[in-house]
């Protein structure tokens, strides 16, 4: 389980929206950049975006928390996120090389059947994402409630 701090801004039901900052590790334990604590704010990016996470623990607005993402989950969306829609130019770019009439067009054929490819696989990681946003595995979820946010990384004020 991959954990990082947290704010709860709001609540909605079972559903809690909640303020991750970006940051680096804070050194406590040695690893610095590789801190496995951080590796869920990276990927959330930027600085005090808020986010939609699962509320298990009944935590309300103003409270921090300790937010968690299973590794694998974290694992496959990346893999899909990225290497399918890459697989699929190639194959659109290669494929499209036989349906060529002549050599002469062969480039052209390749970029308009890599294209097709690239937006083919970005419209296959939509879909998946959509099937796959209301499977409670892939989501973020409040694991617990805490005092105060490991490594400062929330800034009160």
């Amino acid at each position: 389980m991959i954990e990082s701090p947290a704010k709860v801004v709001r609540t909605d039901g079972d559903v809690a929206y909640v303020e991750v900052r970006n940051s680096s590790g804070c050194g406590s334990c040695g690893s610095g950049n590789e801190c496995p604590t951080i590796l869920l704010s990276q990927v959330f990016g930027g600085a005090n975006r808020e986010f939609r996470v699962l509320n298990a623990v009944g935590a309300q607005a103003g409270e921090s928390v300790v937010i968690g993402l299973e590794e694998g989950a974290l694992l496959k969306g990346s893999l899909t996120m990225y290497l399918l829609p890459l697989v699929l130019l190639f194959i659109g770019a290669i494929g499209s090389i036989s349906l060529s009439p002549s050599a002469a067009l062969r480039d052209l054929y390749s970029i308009a059947g890599g294209g097709v490819g690239l937006v083919a696989g970005f419209i296959w990681v939509k879909l998946y994402a959509m099937r796959l946003g209301s499977n409670r595995h892939f989501q973020p979820v409040i694991l617990r409630k805490s005092s105060e946010f490991l490594c400062n990384v929330i800034k009160e004020g």
